[in-house]
């Protein structure tokens, strides 16, 4: 369930238009009490309009039906919260955010209020006052009796500490959540999915959570015996089908949209399995590219799973790993005969349903990478991925250090990489060249970027040569590119798209390859475009590179002016001959598993 942050919704509404209903006031205070049965009448039939309007997705009508209840009921803590949650869906958040508050100005112990208020504030980027409301939400959930918001609190609590910067206290508080229900196998992926960004922990010691999260979760869900009745020839076409929440504007979408367009679909059959929350135009471009659209957003993992076997799907991939919306557990009933997990995630998804992780040898050495994954590896033979530029993408200009006379950093990257030693090397590289400065994208205000300060500060780096760049429309932010030099790639969670984003920029990328998958993403792209210079074995080694660099102006700017050339004849581009050696991979799995069937020793 890891992702996006949600909203609590409508404030215990059900409870609420069963007091109504009752006439007992539900611990209202106010409008029952010296009004005729005419206005309790009107009140409820209010309530339950809006009710049904907001169940219709008709936001705005339920919203002014609530306002109408406020009229007659304007105590009620209950109808100001569910008129803030239809405000909120209607997009008018200022009107929304004074509702919340006046439902806790009424109701101080109301958990609903603090969540959804909590919510709104996280999406609109004010972290530091959104952590309090969900802490103020914590002593009263229990009370409410609503085990879905206990859910959603632990998971955007955590969620918020880890976009903070803050992946031990997010750890902490998912351990807390889950020794209280430990069945909640989406906050168990959560934790698992911090656990990837912690510098300090080896790549077996996080497969073991990982395994363990599938031992409890998914692997009893596999069926005994497994049984497929997929036609055993090697030579016939396949049935492919990718499973994602992210066919949307996502990285996920930009990865797989060339393969759709390249795929050959005489000889590859395409079925995609939308768990697409929120579908836009890219959805709509995927769908045209792919021969089969199924969308499972309304079906369970079983339900799903019997489609997928229903479809006849001969290689089943996952496309999210333990990421927002994933469906993890319609792949541990084993619907498919061969089941991958590729793009989505860095790290194994720790089932024994799935049979195969897509990597190439850079992300994954061969020999080394093994002990990483419950999966057994297939490597693309250069790249595991197919970058396709933003249309939206600038022209590159010339060099800014040129004109400024000393070079400008850039991290452009999500600010939950942004670890303490990631910057704590960067203030040291800063410490090192007086004149330079850093722009670092996503910094939350208020006391993420006061810690982010003092780091920098104990290496003798002033303020002002600290620009934070707020969240911005994704134009505005490809701009942002424009006006560094050199960009600095976090570690252990390397930039994987935004590597290629700063390449595509003319910004060559420093980085610092380790042990696991997740940290050697930039390795894969800087070798792939021609850089492997780039790539550092230290964080010493990262000093040294990004000191070199800095002290040659004439060759970040001639880097600059030729990356997109460089790019557009890499393997990272070549969406026809990416594709082609996908599918070579494809076949060959399908091969070894009619091989495997047909043994007399099966």
């Amino acid at each position: 369930m890891r992702g996006r942050a949600g909203g609590a919704g409508r404030g215990m509404l059900k409870d609420l238009v069963q007091a109504l209903l009752r006439g007992s006031g539900g611990g209202r205070t106010g409008a029952a009490s010296g009004s005729d049965a005419a206005d309790v009448a009107r009140l409820q039939a209010c309530i339950a309009q809006a009710a049904e309007c907001a169940a219709a997705g008709n936001h705005a009508a339920a919203a002014e039906l609530y306002r109408e209840s406020l009229d007659l009921q304007p105590q009620d803590a209950r109808i100001w919260c569910n008129f803030g949650a239809e405000l909120n869906a209607s997009g008018r958040t200022a009107e929304a955010e004074l509702a919340y508050r006046r439902a806790l100005e009424l109701r101080p112990e109301f958990a609903h209020a603090w969540y959804n208020l909590g919510a709104l504030l996280q999406e609109k980027g004010a972290f530091d006052e959104a952590e309090q409301c969900y802490r103020s939400a914590v002593p009263y959930v229990e009370a409410e009796s609503d085990h879905d918001l206990w859910v959603l609190l632990r998971n955007n609590l955590g969620l918020l500490l880890q976009n903070l910067g803050r992946q031990q206290d997010a750890i902490a508080w998912y351990r807390r959540a889950l020794a209280e229900q430990p069945q909640e196998c989406g906050l168990h992926s959560n934790l698992l999915f911090v656990l990837n960004s912690l510098p300090d922990t080896e790549p077996q010691r996080v497969l073991e959570e990982h395994r363990a999260w599938a031992q409890r979760f998914a692997d009893p869900l596999a069926p005994a015996p497994e049984q497929h009745d997929n036609a055993l020839d090697p030579g016939r076409a396949l049935r492919i089908g990718y499973v994602s929440a992210d066919f949307r504007q996502h990285a996920v979408a930009y990865f797989l949209e060339p393969v759709l367009r390249h795929h050959r679909h005489e000889h590859f059959e395409i079925f995609c399995y939308s768990n697409t929350a929120r579908p836009d135009a890219n959805t709509q471009r995927l769908r045209e590219w792919s021969d089969h659209w199924r969308d499972v957003t309304a079906l369970d993992d079983e339900r799903a799973a019997r489609l997928v076997r229903a479809d006849r799907i001969d290689i089943l991939i996952d496309l999210s790993g333990h990421t927002d919306g994933n469906r993890l557990l319609l792949f541990a009933r084993k619907p498919a005969p061969i089941q991958m997990t590729w793009l989505g995630y860095h790290g194994s998804s720790g089932l024994a349903a799935m049979d195969y992780r897509i990597t190439d040898p850079y992300v994954d050495p061969p020999g080394a990478a093994e002990t990483c994954y419950r999966e057994r590896l297939l490597r693309l033979p250069q790249t595991m991925v197919c970058y396709q530029p933003p249309v939206e993408a600038p022209v590159v200009n010339a060099l800014p250090a040129l004109e400024r006379g000393h070079v400008t950093f850039g991290s452009f990257n999500s600010f939950a990489k942004l670890n303490g030693e990631t910057l704590r090397a960067w203030a040291r590289m800063l410490a090192r060249l007086p004149g330079a400065r850093l722009r670092v994208r996503g910094v939350p205000a208020g006391v993420s970027f006061g810690r982010l300060l003092a780091i920098f500060a104990a290496e003798g780096v002033a303020a002002e040569r600290i620009d934070a760049i707020g969240r911005l429309p994704y134009r505005d932010y490809l701009a942002q590119y424009l006006q560094a030099d050199l960009a600095l790639d976090p570690y252990p969670y390397n930039g994987s798209t935004t590597t290629l984003e700063s390449l595509w920029m003319g910004i060559p990328v420093i980085t610092l390859a380790g042990a696991a998958g997740l940290s050697r993403c930039a390795a894969s792209h800087l070798s792939n475009a021609g850089l492997p210079d780039l790539i550092a074995r230290s964080w010493d080694d990262y000093l040294r590179i990004g000191l070199e660099l800095a002290a040659d102006i004439p060759r970040i700017a001639q880097l600059r002016a030729g990356l997109r050339e460089r790019m557009r004849a890499s393997p990272l581009l070549d969406a026809a001959r990416f594709t082609a050696e996908l599918e070579a991979l494809y076949s060959r799995a399908w091969g070894d598993w009619c091989a495997r069937a047909t043994s007399p020793s099966r």
